[in-house]
Order: C-alpha cells, then structure tokens, then sequence
C-alpha cells in the first residue's frame, strides 16, 4: 500500500468513527449528569431519572436472576434503611419478563425505588457490559464514580462514598 492510499484509508475511517450515531451517543461520565432517561415504576408511572437529584442516589442496573445483583440489593436495602431519607436508592431491572421480577420482588423486602426497562433501552445510553453496573450520583446531580459488578470492593466503595 502506497501512502495515499493510506491516507484515504485513514480519512474514510475517521469520517465513519465521527458520524456513528453510537460513537456520538452521550455516555456517563464522571462530573456530568447521567444521561437522560426515562421508565416506568412498578405502577407504570414514567419516572425520569434527571427529576431524581437533590440528594445522594445509587443507581443500579440489575436482573432479578444475578446472584452478584441480589447480592448487591440486599446491601443496598441495608444502606437504604440506614440513611433514608437523606439517600435515594433506584434499581432498574433489566428483566424481560414482569412475573419473574414480580416473582423476585415478592420474595424480598425492599423500600426503594424500582424501574422497568423490558426493552433494554438504557443498556446502550448507560453503557452497560455487566450487571450489576452501579452510578453514585451527588446531591447536585452529578455521576462520582461508576461500579461494574459487584464485591467487597464495591460494597466498600459504595460505604466511603456514604460517609459524610
């Protein structure tokens, strides 16, 4: 290969990279708030996740079928308990199917906030790989940091940030 063809090589690969919708996508980024997005309760009122600032929120991407994320929502209900209602806890469930979260939910006790997302539409605005994947947003609506599964490490992160 000749070094024009290179060059054209590179420029065709850069004007592709600059106009992919998904390269151009508003991801999460720490300091910003999260991308806009808006689900349903489990009473099918739409709730946005922008009108949830004002105070500490955790928000988590889970399925009810994850042994990591029905690990990681128990702790969350402890911390929950302790610090509501100074702390927001949201859990969007990427389950498919309503009675198996149902199902899920009867099963456990929890007092914080439950959104639906049956079309997986935040996976791509979230960019979410792995579940759980936990936001920590400040009170002034602001992404700190961003968790991928969870451990002690992450439940530890998770109690620091908590901390006054």
């Amino acid at each position: 290969m000749n070094r024009s063809m290179i060059r054209l090589f590179l420029l065709v690969a850069m004007v592709i990279l600059l106009t992919n919708p998904c390269i151009a996508a508003e991801l999460p980024s720490i300091g910003e708030p999260p991308p806009a997005l808006t689900l349903p309760n489990l009473a099918g009122r739409a709730v946005e996740i922008s009108d949830l600032s004002g105070r500490p929120t955790i928000l988590t991407f889970f399925t009810s079928w994850s042994d990591t994320c029905k690990q990681e929502l128990s702790d969350l209900q402890s911390f929950y308990k302790g610090l509501a209602p100074s702390l927001e806890v949201v859990a969007i469930s990427l389950d498919r199917k309503s009675k198996t979260l149902q199902e899920f939910l009867d099963k456990n006790e929890y007092s914080f906030k439950f959104l639906i997302d049956k079309k997986l539409s935040s996976l791509n605005k979230y960019a979410i790989l792995i579940i759980p994947t936990t936001f920590l947003i400040n009170r002034e609506g602001q992404v700190e940091k961003i968790l991928v599964d969870y451990d002690d490490n992450v439940k530890t992160a998770i109690e620091d940030w908590l901390k006054p």
